[in-house]
């Protein structure tokens, strides 16, 4: 290579051209590098205007060239392998300068072209002494050729108009040679190392060492750059006739997409989407130069990008637009190969459109039921790959051919007794993402007959729990007409599909009565919530009953896996359960109960399964009243270690009777936060939610009825001494919520942007602190701030809140504000938390 120091006048000056090969990407620099550019533009103008030429130029970067094809002894043509961005950019603000000039010195216009921006005997493209990629070349020879219309709604024409209007606010009527100064520091005070590569490098070697560092270009750019370095001859043809037509019809992303799906059709499992460039470059090499392989390459990925952009773009007016329809709302990109396999035969006559529409419903059915049943969804990308690469038009018809490579017993698609099972007793609620679970109940409505479809983009349609979250002492009374424990049976049923219904009504309808909710439902143009209304009463008999019901629409939906051949493999899913004992933090501990409700289980198979399968943490799963279970062992007979000695070592305090602190255990609710799962941030902000429904009580109802359970449960000092802790609180200005839940609470809140903020809740026994919720909200999503609230609050006598809960919702006993010292720290704290959120709060103390 020779290097050598240059400027923009000296680089583009003479009868040449720099071309910017079709392997570049296209123009990226936005506002932020125009910017800074300008910044040290302006720097240079006040330079030359305090006279002070000799001062140092600015370093505006390299510019690698290699010769180009068209050489000619009157001009010289460069292919621009490094720079183009910078020589782009300094081009398009010579044209502002030159239009800018132009109102008052006409002759401005026909100087800076013929000097800097044309070649003047030239025709065609080679007019242009810079020519960026076909993607940017209209836009950016609008701007040389003065056509306005030519530049709109692209990068190159931003940065002309970015450079056009600086240079209004820079122009000073009063100096006459501002403008003159911008010209001069754009041509001759931005200074550039030029470095020519010898005619026989490789331009495109030089070009992926320089920009793959860092990886600065997308998979996609990198991919494009290889494939026209594999095309010296065809390049322009493949381009004009496959390329640009796919850069027509896909975003950025679906670009991104296609190219991992046209190697998971050849390669399936082996394709890897992080590696999705080498994937490309190996088969490229292996066509070893030969272009009419390389132009077949490209022809089959615009081939691809057609079924691709189906797949995106469905016309719902078909059967299999409308299965694709409901793939693209579940986001099932995973399943994207198969379907392109399916699109393939389609478009090769070997199967008919009906069959690509059953083919598909088996994979839907197969996401839905595994979702319902709450089957992990680590490994469906390699399921799908699998069977993309086995899937053959020939033998047996495709769409069983697919039913049953997805029926094996070890891939979990429930079977319809399975399926009624999960219906009636998994929380569904926290199984998937919010728009999957909305998407499943809209299905099941849509069964219903209902000509009323629901927009799942319109934010005002939520999932409802018609037995609420947080149940009132009426809604309590309603779950034990049985005799049964109405708390247990809360848990049991509140997350269950048979409960959950679609209203753009949830705020109105909370935790109102029953009565209250069915005046709203039935009013729904949901034949769904018409139906719950039309019950009466809700309760354990009417939610397993509607249960039923739904179960048999899916199944009537979503048809199910073959049953033969199906073998003895587990028959559901622990994955959940697993992941939940892994994600426990340090020193805390969990029960049997509480990953019963988290799994949608009972406690008697959850201890089986810890009982007969080796699994992290099971020794942390303990009894409801923090215990070891009697019937505990390790899994290695060998092991003779004293399972209370390891849980004392690992930082969980146990008493003399063995009972681990309720300090350190993580609820069924903690778990979901921990995991992340749909719906427990709701949890998290149910008691924070504001109420306005007509038939709520009031609140000093509310106040009156948690005075009277804090009273029963933990003592009239006790009782004492939280409501001085309100009156502190509201005498400084702040606000006092009280929870409608038949568990009464009360917290000092600050509302910031309109939500409520508590870090403090009080509860008959217990004072929570909610972390959880907390790191959500400004100023406390600081972690060192949630640290900052733990550390205050363990200076209290006998509270000793573990760093392993910073994140979720530790308590202490309300009945230990009744010791003065307990007092004064969560006086202080609440000092401290109005200063932290509302510093306008005045301290009475």
């Amino acid at each position: 290579m020779k290097a050598n120091e240059t400027t923009l006048r000296r680089l583009i000056q003479g009868e040449q051209q720099l071309l910017v090969p079709l392997y570049q990407r296209q123009y990226t620099w936005e506002r932020e590098q125009l910017a800074q550019l300008w910044a040290d533009i302006l720097a240079q103008v006040d330079v030359l205007a305090e006279g002070r030429q000799d001062a140092p130029s600015h370093f505006l970067g390299s510019v690698v060239l290699a010769p180009g094809p068209d050489l000619a002894p009157s001009r010289s043509q460069w292919i621009v392998v490094d720079g183009q961005q910078r020589l782009t950019t300094l081009m398009l603000a010579l044209c502002a300068v030159r239009d800018h000039l132009a109102a008052e010195d006409p002759y401005a216009v026909e100087r800076i072209n013929e000097l800097h921006l044309v070649n003047r005997f030239q025709r065609g493209e080679m007019r242009y002494r810079l020519l960026p990629t076909q993607r940017d070349r209209t836009a950016f020879k609008a701007c040389v050729d003065g056509v306005p219309e030519g530049r709109a709604d692209s990068l190159i024409g931003n940065a002309y108009q970015f450079f056009k209007s600086m240079l209004r606010k820079f122009d000073d009527p009063a100096d006459p040679h501002d403008i003159d100064r911008v010209e001069t520091v754009l041509l001759d005070r931005l200074n550039l190392v030029q470095i020519l590569v010898e005619k026989d490098d490789n331009a495109f070697r030089i070009f992926e060492s320089i920009n793959n560092t860092g990886m600065r270009l997308s998979q996609v750019d990198l991919i494009r750059n290889y494939v026209f370095m594999c095309l010296p001859t065809r390049g322009q043809h493949v381009y004009d006739t496959y390329w640009e037509p796919i850069q027509e019809l896909l975003a950025p992303k679906a670009m991104d997409q296609l190219m991992y799906l046209a190697l998971a059709l050849r390669h399936g499992e082996e394709a890897q989407y992080n590696a999705v460039y080498r994937g490309h470059q190996r088969l490229l090499t292996a066509m070893a130069g030969d272009e009419g392989q390389v132009e077949a390459y490209v022809r089959e990925l615009a081939r691809r990008a057609r079924h691709l952009e189906r797949i995106l773009n469905p016309d719902e007016g078909t059967p299999i637009g409308r299965r694709l329809g409901f793939l693209n709302e579940w986001q099932a990109s995973t399943a994207y190969p198969l379907v392109m396999r399916l699109l393939e035969f389609l478009e090769e006559d070997l199967v008919t459109e009906e069959e690509v529409a059953e083919a598909l419903l088996y994979v839907e059915s197969f996401l839905v039921r595994r979702l319902i049943a709450g089957v992990t969804t680590g490994n469906l990308n390699r399921i799908f790959q699998r069977i993309t690469v086995q899937l053959s038009p020939e033998g047996s018809s495709v769409p069983q051919a697919v039913r049953t490579a997805l029926s094996p017993a070890r891939l979990y698609w429930p079977s319809d007794e399975q399926l009624r099972e999960e219906i009636r007793s998994r929380a569904f609620y926290w199984q998937g993402r919010t728009a999957q679970q909305k998407l499943v109940l809209r299905r099941l409505e849509e069964a219903l007959g209902s000509k009323e479809r629901v927009d799942l983009s319109d934010k005002k349609i939520t999932i409802e729990h018609v037995l609420p979250q947080t149940p009132t002492a009426d809604w309590l009374g309603e779950l034990s007409r049985d005799g049964d424990d109405p708390d247990l049976l809360h848990r049991q049923l509140v997350h269950t599909l048979g409960n959950l219904t679609l209203s753009g009504y949830n705020s109105e309808l909370g935790n109102v009565s029953f009565a209250r909710k069915c005046r709203q439902l039935s009013q729904s143009g949901l034949m769904m919530n018409q139906e719950i209304a039309a019950a009466g009463q809700w309760g354990k008999a009417e939610i397993l009953a509607r249960a039923e019901r739904l179960a048999e629409r899916a199944i009537a939906i979503w048809p199910g896996p073959e049953e033969t051949g199906r073998g003895s493999a587990a028959s559901r899913d622990w994955t959940l359960l697993h992941n939940a004992l892994a994600a426990l933090p340090p020193a805390t501990w969990t029960s049997y109960s509480e990953l019963a409700e988290l799994i949608g289980s009972h406690a008697v198979p959850v201890g089986v399964h810890l009982a007969t399968t080796p699994v992290p943490n099971a020794h942390r799963v303990l009894t409801k009243s923090g215990q070891v279970s009697e019937g505990f062992r390790w899994p290695d007979p060998d092991d003779e270690r004293d399972v209370h000695d390891v849980l004392r070592a690992e930082g969980i305090t146990l008493d003399e009777a063995g009972r681990a602190a309720a300090d350190q255990k993580i609820s069924a609710r903690e778990l979901a936060e921990l995991l992340g799962l749909p719906g427990a941030a709701d949890l998290a902000e149910a008691e924070l939610a504001e109420e306005q429904q007509p038939d709520a009580e009031s609140v000093g109802e509310r106040e009156q009825r948690f005075l009277r359970q804090l009273n029963e449960h933990s003592g009239p000092q006790t009782a004492g001494a939280v409501q001085r802790v309100l009156e502190h609180w509201r005498a400084r200005g702040g606000e006092v919520q009280y929870g409608a839940a038949a568990g009464a609470s009360c917290a000092p809140v600050v509302r910031v942007g309109g939500r409520a903020t508590a870090v403090i809740r009080f509860y008959a026994k217990t004072v929570e602190i909610p972390f959880g919720t907390l790191r959500k909200r400004p100023p406390f999503d600081d972690p060192g701030l949630r640290e900052e609230l733990r550390q205050r609050l363990n200076d209290a006598p006998g509270v000793d809140i573990p760093v392993s809960k910073l994140e979720l919702y530790p308590s202490f006993k309300t009945t230990q504000l009744a010791n003065p010292a307990v007092f004064d720290v969560v006086i202080a704290l609440l000092d401290w938390f109005a200063a932290q959120s509302m510093p306008g709060l005045q301290s009475v103390r």
